[in-house]
């Protein structure tokens, strides 16, 4: 048997169009009323499926399509799928009709999915385990593979930094950046091989280690019993867990359906049925034929592979004729629909058994398959639907042909999705009854995008005769802000926007999908937000800067001024329109769960194949709540299904407590390893450690009013002043640097450089990280310093400032030039003129260290500054030595009236008591 063509060919309009491409804009003949995207969508499509980059611009969409339907029809006549060559030639025209005509479209093919043994048996958990085990690795890895790489370009970085010796830059323990990158990476998991390979190519360019983000899981198949499913059984809650992790599990519901789906499609095409619907009419005879058409030309391309047909528009056929998907009838007339497009595809498949014989497959599963088509049949005659009685024909004649020829494939028919066909149709998407959104775009002849009605909406809309300009008006807007509320072009000129301003944000507003983004900094100028209204350079900065809220509009303003200039976007809740009206629109744009599901179950009673049902999980869900979803979908009828959890959003981060803040240490803070009772000689070693503890970029905010102190000095005859500011804990928080009869431009350099530095310790950076940095710096002014008892030469200004922190606040004697004896505890030196050796013994009165002004008179009048405490290389001296000293200071009443009193020390003011040998006091 030979199958003869009796598809008539029709070329559309086309007109030569300039296409931009990636690095050229090039010329190509296509439909008129077509999209630059979707022109493309062919373009792309040619050059990746067909491994064709020719671009013909004689030929309509860069020949693409001419050389597929070529390719086919000369495949088909070598393999005796044709009588002739002019059978040939009819049927390779029809087929490039189908494709410039916007009716028909190759799709991409879906992968195979790998096969795991059913739920319930004990070989799936393992194997599940196995792949979950695999994904978990592969996402850690990525992710401590992206924190090591980093850690290791610092340590390049370190080196790059360092100006100096080349060979002390690249030592780590002469380069003390250099060394706390290298601690960092070892910390990360980095050997120190890696660290001398990061040093060595220190400046060189680097390729990172792997990458950055894990690959996607493998996809999975594995069927399930619908009962447990439904119940949430152990295995199903086990099963739900791994759809939940990996959004890759798909649960075929009947063991079939699980090998089906396994072997994949490869090969795939899709019809717009919107294309057949001419006013109240549908064109069932030319419906079927395209069908027919395609259904050959995928059994002549797919050879011994799986392939399928799918339909695009389903939904929005069924809004053309005002028939909702969340209802009966709509749910009806998608399966008379599909059953239709089934009984086409295998009437065609049997025709070309004819010829080329049947698949070897069938003769095995033979009274199954016819028996199914019978039960179709039956179930398609009982639609209320004006396609049934059609739809049960069709399948009449495809049960009576595979009956007599067999099939070459009996699964040929199944609704799948695919984006990058859907815009090849013209945006029509693909699926059970997907359909379009109301509102769409459309291309202007100048090429710009401007929002419109979708051609379904559009004759859904006049043939309910509803208000087409309220309608409009309430879905895109006015197009301006003009007259808007809240926020018009007069409340603009009174926040500070110019009539240039307004122009350019209207401007915008021809191609913003919302209000914000026509203020936005790259519309309104970065100049004007700075100078005109203030804006701080940081927030310029921030992609997400709302310079309407910024202006002092409120959140509600910014949203009712966005509704009159752009529209809802949507019709279901116009209330121009009718109830029914609107309910119809609502089920397009916001499809309840349950409906969507009636759906696919209904329509998968008759298509061949499954689709697996897609259950969308938000990203906080847990395990339990997927469990739910499956059961639910489960209990619907759908015969697959797979649970896809979302991304987390951009920037989502977990609210964690704060890190304590670390207490302020007086020194540097050491613990000793204690010795323990000596068995035999041993070298114990001091271990140093360190504890800084850095939370994150929350800045630590210094009290009004706080505590410091000023040091004078002079370096190198240069006057500085340096002021501190601390916390209540005694940390300093910032500083302030002065200069004496210096430039303008030097004194607004260092008050700029302390403001940074301030900054820097309020948002945690330790002390210890500038004085490291700085100390040592050499240039002018430098010499010997005046004015500081500890430091007395200096090799610039900012040498001297950072020894003086480090001595003052991290007891970095070290840093100290001078003789630590020449000062005692209380920090001021000896007076000058006293002899050498002697130390001042008397008391100090607490008005020397303690503002009066700060204490606002809380500080008691008798307190003093006892001058006990020196230096470690001081000797202490004996504590019986001063026990009962007269005149010694009470330790109760701070008095200076201890005397002694046979035995004991005694205070003459409140008569405490104490020990003179033991040193015990006994009050009252």
């Amino acid at each position: 048997m030979r199958i003869q063509s009796r598809h008539s060919a029709y070329a559309p309009r086309v007109a030569l169009r300039e296409i931009e491409r990636p690095g050229a804009v090039i010329e190509v003949l296509a439909p008129e009323d077509w999209t630059d995207a979707r022109v493309e969508a062919w373009l792309d499509w040619a050059a990746r499926d067909q491994n064709d980059g020719v671009v013909d611009p004689q030929a309509p969409l860069g020949g693409g399509p001419a050389r597929y339907a070529d390719r086919l029809a000369r495949t088909g006549l070598a393999d005796g799928l044709f009588g002739d060559a002019a059978d040939a030639d009819a049927f390779r025209d029809a087929l490039l009709a189908t494709m410039l005509n916007g009716a028909a479209s190759p799709a991409g093919g879906a992968t195979a999915p790998q096969r795991l043994p059913d739920i319930g048996e004990i070989e799936f958990k393992p194997a599940a385990e196995g792949h979950l085990t695999h994904w978990r690795s592969a996402r850690l890895a990525a992710r401590a593979a992206a924190r090591l790489d980093a850690a290791l370009a610092q340590v390049g970085d370190a080196v790059q930094r360092c100006h100096g010796d080349a060979k002390a830059c690249a030592d780590p323990s002469k380069n003390s950046a250099l060394g706390r990158a290298a601690r960092r990476a070892r910390d990360l998991g980095a050997d120190d091989r890696m660290i001398l390979d990061a040093i060595a190519l220190a400046g060189a360019p680097r390729t990172g280690l792997i990458e950055r983000d894990a690959k996607a899981p493998v996809p999975l198949v594995a069927s399930a019993s619908r009962q447990g499913v439904a119940a949430v059984d152990e295995a199903a809650t086990f099963a739900a867990q791994v759809g939940w992790e990996t959004s890759a599990l798909v649960l075929a519901l009947s063991p079939e359906d699980a090998d089906a789906l396994a072997r994949g499609a490869p090969v795939r095409a899709a019809i717009d049925v919107a294309a057949f619907q001419h006013g109240e009419t549908f064109d069932t005879a030319g419906f079927n034929q395209v069908v027919g058409l395609w259904a050959t030309a995928l059994e002549i391309e797919r050879g011994d592979r799986p392939s399928e047909i799918g339909l695009a528009g389903v939904g929005d056929w069924l809004l053309t004729q005002g028939l909702s998907a969340a209802g009966e009838l709509g749910r009806d007339a998608a399966s008379a629909l599909w059953a239709l497009a089934v009984g086409a595809a295998l009437s065609a498949s049997a025709e070309a058994a004819a010829a080329l014989g049947a698949d070897p497959t069938f003769a095995q599963e033979r009274q199954t398959v016819l028996r199914g088509l019978a039960e179709r049949r039956v179930r398609a005659a009982a639609l209320r639907s004006p396609l049934a009685s059609e739809a049960a024909a069709t399948l009449a004649v495809a049960h009576g042909l595979a009956r007599k020829h067999g099939l070459r494939s009996s699964r040929l028919v199944a609704a799948f999705a695919d984006a990058e066909a859907a815009l090849r149709l013209g945006g029509k998407p693909l699926g059970h009854a997907a359909a379009a959104t109301p509102v769409s775009t459309a291309q202007t002849a100048d090429g710009l995008l401007v929002p419109t009605f979708s051609a379904a909406a559009h004759l859904c809309l006049t043939e309910a005769g509803a208000d087409f300009d309220a309608a409009r008006r309430h879905a895109m807007g006015h197009g301006s802000l003009a007259e808007a509320p809240a926020i018009d072009h007069m409340l603009l000129q009174a926040r500070g926007f110019t009539a240039h301003e307004i122009e350019l944000a209207e401007d915008a507003l021809r191609q913003a999908d919302d209000l914000r983004a026509a203020f936005a900094p790259a519309v309104i100028g970065a100049g004007f937000l700075s100078d005109v209204l203030g804006v701080p350079a940081d927030s310029l900065a921030d992609p997400d800067f709302d310079t309407l809220a910024f202006a002092g509009f409120s959140e509600a303003e910014i949203e009712a001024a966005e509704r009159h200039a752009l529209g809802a976007r949507r019709l279901s809740d116009c209330e121009a329109l009718e109830g029914e009206l609107r309910a119809l629109f609502a089920a397009v744009e916001a499809p309840v769960l349950a409906d969507r599901l009636a759906m696919q179950a209904a329509v998968e009673t008759f298509t061949c194949l499954a689709s697996p049902a897609v259950l969308d999980l938000p990203f906080d869900a847990r395990p339990a709540d997927a469990a739910r979803l499956q059961a639910a979908a489960a209990r619907a009828g759908v015969r697959a299904l797979r649970l896809n959890r979302a991304a987390p959003p951009a920037g989502f981060a977990l609210s964690l407590p704060e890190a304590e803040v670390e207490a302020p240490r007086a020194a540097r803070a050491e613990i000793a390893v204690a010795e323990p009772a000596p068995v035999k000689e041993r070298i114990v070693e001091r271990v140093v450690e360190r504890v800084v503890e850095r939370g994150g970029r929350a800045r630590r905010k210094l009290p009004d009013r706080r505590k410091g102190y000023i040091q004078k000095a002079a370096v190198g005859g240069h006057k500085v002043y340096l002021h501190t500011g601390e916390y209540e804990d005694g940390e300093v928080g910032e500083i302030f640097i002065d200069m004496h009869k210096e430039g303008a431009a030097f004194r607004s350099l260092m008050n700029n450089f302390a403001i940074a530095i301030s900054i820097g310790l309020q948002y945690g950076v330790p002390l210890d990280e500038f004085v490291d940095a700085y100390v040592f710096t050499k240039f002018e002014p430098a010499g010997p310093v005046t004015g500081n008892d500890s430091i007395r030469s200096a090799t610039s200004i900012l040498d001297y400032i950072f020894r003086e922190l480090g001595v003052s606040y991290l007891g970095r004697d070290d840093l100290a030039n001078a003789d630590p004896g020449e000062f005692n505890a209380d920090g001021l030196g000896r007076g000058e003129g006293a002899p050498e050796g002697e130390v001042e013994a008397e008391p100090l009165p607490a008005s020397k260290f303690i503002s009066k002004g700060f204490s606002r008179g809380a500080a008691p009048d008798n307190l003093v500054f006892l001058p006990f405490g020196g230096r470690r290389d001081q000797e202490s001296r004996p504590a019986d030595s001063q026990a009962g000293k007269g005149g010694d200071v009470c330790p109760a009443c701070g008095d200076l009236a201890l005397s002694r009193k046979g035995g004991l020390v005694v205070c003459d003011s409140c008569g405490t008591q104490a020990n003179a040998s033991a040193g015990e006091s006994d009050a009252g």
